[in-house]
């Protein structure tokens, strides 16, 4: 966010000292910046920061949430009922806050894009195994779905943008 502030409303950063009401600069708070600080974060928050930092829109439930932990909307579509997040083209997202995912991780969340009816879908974790890799391209092969996985640290270098 900091980056496209600056280089697209070519605002600067602030530091700590910054003046409140200067509309040409912009500090930013509270966001976490690394990987060792979000691997400490609480779950749900973590979950959260992953589903926004991709563009999607955390799930409201987060116990008994059926494998979907946020849904990113392709651009141009939103829900048809602003009560109904399952209404309209959307992507599931399921958020790790773990090591080396594997596949029965993604096995799951296979589970989860085969009842949904889901083309494409996103996971997100700190790494994944060979296997986990293995299983995407599998179930890509056989069904056409396609599962992106995303690395934490490809979200902090904004290098998932390539792969979304």
């Amino acid at each position: 966010m900091a980056k496209r502030l600056k280089d697209v409303c070519k605002m600067r950063e602030s530091d700590a000292g910054h003046r409140a009401g200067d509309p040409n600069s912009f500090i930013v708070r509270d966001l976490p910046w690394t990987v060792d600080k979000l691997k400490s974060i609480p779950h749900f928050e973590f979950e959260n920061w992953a589903v926004i930092a991709l563009g999607g829109v955390p799930n409201k439930v987060q116990v008994g949430d059926m494998g979907i932990d946020g849904r990113i909307f392709p651009v141009g579509t939103k829900p048809s009922d602003q009560n109904d997040m399952f209404a309209g083209d959307w992507f599931p997202v399921q958020v790790k806050q773990s090591e080396r995912v594997g596949r029965p991780e993604i096995d799951a969340f296979e589970a989860v894009m085969t009842r949904e009816d889901r083309q494409k879908g996103f996971v997100v974790a700190f790494s994944f195994t060979e296997g986990a890799e293995a299983e995407c391209a599998a179930f890509h092969r056989k069904t056409g779905r396609l599962i992106k996985i995303l690395t934490v640290q490809e979200i902090l270098d904004e290098q998932h943008i390539q792969k979304m």
